[in-house]
């Protein structure tokens, strides 16, 4: 019964509502950046201009779903932006995150060679948004939102660094680090970066990165040591951001994650120097 008991407060108790309202916004900000990065070549991706491979070429990777004609591109971003931007603010919240969702569904589908991660976890994230309660007041919602994509944060770190101990050679080499920094990720910074710092500060770092991925569920889960782990991420991803070409929006997204474990006085004096509005924290001080 105990058990029983704690799994139910675990997905089903209160929850500081003002956790999902910031992720919302952040994650939707982050989405129409992302979106918007891309929609200068949003032909190549959507249309018939672009390259697409064919299914008796490439089965996985061919469209699958009808592209757009070109003619329609430009409706389907006044329909793509809207959306993210009504969600963002408020405005016919639920339906206007469903159409956003359906909408990148759509170009997650239409071009799989470029739908990575970034796209699958805007899609959960959506999702979540859509079939999430809206509480009557914004003191307290159930749990289950905010557990979720905390869930979702902590298996992909510990996947990730499964997958570097035992598929790839984060293990065996101490150079990884190093190597990938002068790959085709390279930036300025990444360049000065390399030529500054010596070579065991460079596997010092490869080894902090692929702890903290596997120590993920611990550093971060862990309500004490949750301001450590949390302190490291975000060292992780700016010095992803800077040196690797193209990760900031990966970065960013994932450091959306970040903020439904983030208490919720310290999110209402945030949103309040931001003037994102006089959302409430719990004043019961719910626990998350």
């Amino acid at each position: 019964m105990r058990i029983r008991e704690r799994w139910d407060r675990y997905w089903y108790g209160p929850v500081p509502a003002i956790r999902l309202a910031t992720f919302r916004q952040a994650i939707l900000f982050m989405l129409a950046i992302y979106m918007l990065a891309r929609w200068m070549h949003a032909a190549e991706w959507l249309t018939t201009t672009g390259f697409h491979p064919t299914p008796a070429a490439d089965r996985i990777n061919a469209p699958q779903l009808p592209l757009l004609p070109p003619a329609l591109l430009p409706a389907f971003g006044v329909g793509l932006f809207a959306s993210i931007a009504l969600a963002i603010f408020g405005w016919l919240r639920r339906p206007a995150t469903l159409v956003a969702l359906l909408l990148v569904i759509y170009v997650s589908l239409a071009d799989p060679i470029s739908a990575f991660t970034l796209n699958r976890l805007f899609i959960l994230s959506l999702l979540v948004l859509v079939l999430a309660p809206t509480p009557d007041h914004d003191d307290a919602m159930p749990a289950w939102p905010v557990r979720v994509l905390q869930l979702t944060l902590l298996i992909h770190y510990a996947t990730s660094g499964i997958c570097k101990s035992l598929r790839g050679d984060w293990l065996t080499s101490n150079d990884v680090l190093w190597a990938q920094l002068q790959n085709i990720y390279m930036t300025d910074i990444a360049a000065l970066f390399v030529r500054m710092t010596p070579m065991w500060a460079m596997t010092l770092l490869q080894h902090v990165a692929l702890g903290f991925e596997l120590l993920a569920p611990l550093l971060i889960g862990a309500r004490r040591l949750r301001p450590f782990g949390l302190a490291i991420g975000v060292a992780m991803h700016i010095m992803i951001a800077a040196t690797m070409y193209q990760l900031f929006y990966f970065s960013a997204q994932m450091l959306c994650f970040y903020l439904v474990f983030v208490d919720a006085e310290t999110l209402q004096r945030w949103r309040a120097r931001l003037g994102l509005g006089p959302t409430s924290p719990d004043p019961r001080g719910l626990a998350g």
